[in-house]
């Protein structure tokens, strides 16, 4: 995968609210207002058959709104978020999203994002084949 799970979350953020800053890492001295901070929670790892697992990664991110009117803009975004905020585009479906709006104004969104992963085979396939027979009962 050349981009991670965060980054694909970060670009469709980005995609919503192109003048929104996002935070991947804690920042001395506090967040900007509005900003988001995406974190990733939990990993879960399901083996199957022929090394193929179900993993599934939960993430979380936290807006925090405009000084003036927070509740309102909390509002907005999280009917924003509900409305558009789906899928990774050409990697996967976000499932079981929750939201919090928690006591010092922050809006708390937790997802979920499922993937199939397996190995990838680059042992060399067979370029040709060599046959010496014909067509039975035929000519």
């Amino acid at each position: 995968m050349k981009e991670s799970i965060v980054e694909l979350i970060g670009n469709e953020l980005v995609g919503l609210f192109p003048n929104v800053q996002i935070n991947r890492e804690n920042r001395k001295g506090g967040f900007e207002e509005p900003s988001f901070f995406v974190q990733k929670v939990d990993t879960g790892v399901k083996p199957e058959l022929f090394n193929i697992q179900n993993r599934k990664y939960t993430y979380q991110v936290v807006y925090f709104p405009k000084v003036d009117r927070p509740n309102e803009d909390m509002e907005s975004v999280e009917e924003i978020l509900l409305d558009n905020f789906t899928s990774l585009k050409s990697y996967a479906t976000i499932r079981n999203r929750d939201f919090k709006q928690s006591d010092d104004n922050t809006l708390q969104m937790t997802f979920e994002v499922w993937i199939r992963a397996h190995e990838v085979d680059n042992t060399p396939k067979q370029e040709n084949m060599k046959f010496k027979g014909g067509i039975a009962n035929g000519n």
